[in-house]
């Protein structure tokens, strides 16, 4: 059944929506034996994403999510890994494409356009390997003078992915909205499968 949590915090956003699927979720296995409890399409709405942003209970510190992942996204070089979300960003194949300078771009030609989109997934690789990309489609909006952020979400750990998730993404939308000369907005994720792996239940019902 669909989940949907509104909040005004990353912080907020991401104790309630971990309540919610800890009570309403179904424990399943998943391809890799591991079990899960799961969520199908969970969406989170986070109103003010620069407040709150990390957890003091978050396995990791900001400082950590700052370091590690503030620029991920940003980062067009693949290193000696299968991919990099920077990289399926900045330089997507072999012509190396610029789907955030074109995002920019659009939103700087059409502030209402609706086709300011990114992604992630390249079928002529990812139909044939196991490590995948997660975060798959990324839409910017303008609304009001701001520019929000919505992320589909193929797969998401929910307790230690989701908070370094919308991190990444928060720092992605402010580098867009200095860019374009728009403020920064909402982040929306929608996480088609949204779940919580077995060795992080116990600490996921302390919240």
């Amino acid at each position: 059944m669909p989940l949907y949590v509104r909040a005004r915090t990353p912080v907020e956003a991401w104790t309630r929506v971990i309540r919610r699927i800890m009570e309403n979720g179904q424990v399943r296995t998943d391809e890799r034996g591991i079990e899960t409890i799961w969520v199908d399409n969970v969406m989170v709405h986070i109103q003010d994403p620069y407040d709150q942003r990390v957890s003091e209970l978050y396995p990791f510190s900001e400082t950590v999510l700052k370091e590690k992942y503030a620029t991920q996204l940003l980062n067009p070089d693949r290193m000696d890994f299968e991919y990099t979300y920077g990289e399926r960003l900045r330089a997507w194949g072999t012509k190396e494409i610029d789907q955030i300078e074109y995002v920019i771009s659009k939103l700087k030609e059409s502030r209402h356009s609706r086709r300011a989109v990114a992604t992630t997934w390249d079928p002529r690789k990812d139909c044939m390997v196991d490590e995948v990309p997660c975060l798959n489609h990324f839409v910017f909006m303008e609304h009001e003078g701001k520019v929000d952020i919505s992320v589909m979400i193929r797969s998401n750990d929910m307790y230690g992915a989701w908070p370094a998730n919308v991190y990444a993404l928060s720092e992605l939308l402010a580098y867009v909205s200095k860019e374009t000369g728009l403020e920064s907005g909402t982040i929306t994720t929608v996480s088609v499968n949204a779940h919580i792996y077995s060795h992080d239940w116990d600490s996921a019902h302390t919240l």
